[in-house]
């Protein structure tokens, strides 16, 4: 009976022994798994800021492409605005009995 005993307080330890040595194990690659998490948490943040920062550049290029469209909008405005009053001009010094054709 003490050698059954033995054996299996021996096969005991050995499995507690084994049962720990494997818990220390997982404690490890929590740990490890817990460090790739920051890093992944912490290259999220930079790419998110850089994500913005391109962002933000992309408005201000729109803004500055709809602001140069509108100066030259109405710069073509007023070209064409003058360009038909010269029509006009010249179209009653040119046929001053239009009225008359018509």
């Amino acid at each position: 009976m003490e050698t059954i005993l033995t054996v299996l307080s021996t096969i005991g330890v050995g499995a507690l022994s084994y049962a720990f040595a494997g818990v220390i194990r997982l404690s490890r690659r929590v740990s490890d798994l817990e460090l790739v998490r920051m890093e992944i948490v912490d290259i999220e943040d930079r790419l998110q800021t850089h994500i913005d920062e391109i962002h933000r550049e992309r408005e201000k290029m729109g803004d500055d492409v709809y602001r140069r469209f509108d100066e030259v909008a109405s710069s073509l405005d007023r070209r064409f605005d003058k360009v038909w009053s010269d029509i006009h001009e010249l179209d009653g010094v040119v046929n001053p009995n239009k009225n008359l054709v018509k």
